[in-house]
Order: C-alpha cells, then structure tokens, then sequence
C-alpha cells in the first residue's frame, strides 16, 4: 500500500545498513526538527528513512560541502513516499517508513538568502538572455554531460582506484588527467597536485574505539589510521574529507578527515557514533598566572581561576552547543580576524570540572579554531562563584 509523498526535516538518530529485497540499503532513524504531513503522534522510532547507498553518499556529501558533520547536521530535507514495508526481524521498526526519493542539506541561513536572491537573479537572467544568446553558445549542457559519462566510464575502468596515489575514490570526487598521454582519474589530491595527508587519529577517539570495541587503544589506532587508505574517498569539502567502507565485515562505516589529516570523527554501522561527551580525558593544569575578577555567563556569576593555555582536544563541549551550529558568517568572521590579527579578539571560556574542562563560552572561536587546525587555544578558566 503506497500513502501520499511526504516531505519532512530534521536529523539523523539511527543509521544501520540493511539488507532488503536483495537490495543495500540504509534505514535511518529520523527525529523532525520542523512540522510536516506525517501522522501526529509518531515518536522518533517509528520513523525509518529508507535510502540506497547512492543516495547516502550523496547526502554525506552535500553535508561536508558546507563544512558539517553528520553529527551536526539538523537541516536534512527528505522527500519521498510513505509506504508499508515489512522490514527484516533483526532491523529497525518503523510505522512510518520513508522511501527516499531526494534529499537535500543546506544550512538555514543560505536557503534563506538563496529564497531572497532567486527573483532578482532570474530578472536579471531575463534582461540579459538575449544578449547571452548572441555572444555565448547556447549551452554547456551537453559538455557538461559529457564529462559525467567520460568519469563514469574511466571510473569503472579503473575500477574507482586514482591513477596517481591509489586511493578508491568514488566518481563524484575525482577528476580526468592524462598521464602519459592517456586520460586517467584522478583523487581531489592528485588533482591539486598535492600529497595525500599522513592520517593520525584524534586520541580521544582512539580511547572510544578501543572502550566500544573492546581491544587495546594501540590497535583501535591502527584500524582508524588504516581506514581511509583502505576504503573510499567519498566527500571531499572545503573542511572535511568523508572515507566509506563498502563491506558488511567490520564495524566501522564511515569516518570523517580534516585535510592535515587528522580522524575526529565516525559512524559505526550499527548507527552508534563518536560524541566527545563521552570522552573524559584527564586534564592537567600549569597556571602561568592567576586571574582575578568574575564574569556573567547566561546571568550566572563565575569567578576566574586562571588564564592558560591548553590542546584544543581537551576541551569538552556540553550538548547544547552540539545540538545547534554557530552561523556560517559568524564562523568565518572569527577566521578572518586570527588570519589578520594571528591571535582571537577574545579567549575562549571554559568551565573546571574535577579533572576537565568543559566549554562555558566561545563555541564560535572554538568551531572556527578547529576549523584553522589549531592544536591549542588560549582559555579563561572559571568556576560557579557559589561552588
């Protein structure tokens, strides 16, 4: 029985890849973040997205495009239609499951600007058609498809392996070279005529892996660090690289890659993924110089400990700021000021908590310094006046 297409949009709360009608699939768990035409009343687990491998990959891509992780996106549009469908007895339930048809992710922000820039750019698209039409050919298009069938043909036969370095790529991220005189494809790196990143794995991700996987931190290590040279090249942002494994052995599906090359983040296959509130590093303070005063932080007073400097990576950041994103300009804004001034116009603010330190103030700063790559960040450190 096929109901009504639906279109609805929010976050992922599950992703497992399942097996149906012979078929590789995804079932995502979804949690609505705006209204829709869904049935009221449905919790979040009755609602499974289902989605072939194509279409994740896609949506994996577009997220890191704009410079998100999967654990940050909020803005999944899904359209699709709403059917019931027996799924297998070892999978996710769901009342209302979701074929998808298209996805889409862009942030709030641009869909909004893009909304109020359409009218003027198609007016002014109308005021110079005929004067393109007479200068310029009538179009690409067919180039344009051209080219997607020549990458299509050069990947399957090379078999998705990059002529320059070897690493699997999908077709959606690489690029037509020609090495002595015959056209090859090519990796975003190749392409740039850069080398592949040495991968290194965020320490406390490797003490997450080993906790959830049960094996000693020295082997998580190299299983994250093997990964992407292992698997596929799937994303490719202007932040962040995205590596897809394409086998049901093993428990790691995806993993998540700054460009120096450092693995923060991953999706296990059963839908469990990295949160840094799970992490508890130890956090050892040197004070350079005691501070003095007392700052409000969201009408709590807090009286200053200290200022220091400390690795970025020991700074834990509580859930309301993983649940929402700084905006876009406001990111970029803090880049530009370090670039120009090579310090932030504030520190960060961090709260004392026995042995760590949690993230009070500053989420922008603190986005925008993993953004830079920063190993450290120059912190205030305090604590509640009453404690």
């Amino acid at each position: 029985m096929v109901l009504p297409a639906v279109r609805i949009k929010g976050k992922p709360i599950s992703i497992k890849e399942i097996s149906l009608e012979n078929r590789e699939m995804i079932a995502m768990g979804f949690e609505e973040t705006s209204s829709s035409d869904l049935p009221n009343g449905l919790s979040n687990e009755e609602k499974i997205i289902l989605m072939d491998l194509n279409q994740w990959q896609e949506l994996i891509q577009s997220i890191v495009s704009v410079g998100d992780s999967l654990n940050n996106a909020n803005d999944i549009i899904i359209e699709g239609e709403l059917k019931e469908i027996k799924l297998p007895d070892d999978n996710p339930k769901g009342v209302a499951t979701i074929v998808c048809s298209k996805t889409e992710y862009y942030k709030e922000e641009k869909r909004e600007k893009a909304q109020k820039e359409k009218p003027e750019r198609e007016n002014e698209e109308h005021i110079e058609q005929k004067s393109q039409s007479e200068s310029k050919p009538k179009s690409n298009n067919r180039s344009v498809k051209q080219k997607k069938k020549d990458i299509a043909e050069l990947h399957k036969k090379y078999d998705g392996v990059c002529q320059g370095c070897g690493q699997r790529c999908d077709k959606k991220v690489v690029s037509i070279k020609k090495k002595k005189g015959e056209r090859v494809i090519a990796c975003p790196d190749c392409s740039q005529k850069k080398k592949r990143p040495k991968f290194r794995a965020n320490n406390n991700l490797v003490k997450w892996v080993a906790q959830t996987s049960n094996i000693d931190e020295e082997k998580a290590r190299e299983e994250l660090e093997a990964f992407p040279s292992t698997y596929a090249l799937v994303a490719f942002g202007p932040i962040t690289r995205v590596y897809w494994s394409w086998e049901k052995a093993g428990k790691i599906e995806t993993v998540f890659v700054n460009h120096s090359g450092e693995i923060f983040n991953l999706n296990y296959k059963d839908g469990t993924q990295f949160l840094r509130k799970n992490n508890k590093p130890k956090v050892e303070y040197k004070s350079k110089r005691m501070g003095r005063g007392k700052l409000f932080i969201q009408g709590d007073e807090y009286r200053i400990i200290t200022k220091d400097e400390i690795s970025v990576d020991e700074i834990e950041v509580p859930e309301k700021f993983l649940n929402s994103s700084p905006r876009r300009e406001k990111v970029m804004e803090k880049i530009n000021y370090y670039k120009q001034h090579k310090k932030w116009d504030r520190d960060v603010v961090v709260i004392k908590k026995d042995n760590k330190v949690e993230l009070a103030d500053g989420y922008t700063r603190y986005v925008a310094t993993k953004e830079l790559n920063l190993n450290k960040a120059k912190v205030v450190i305090v604590e509640k006046a009453n404690s």
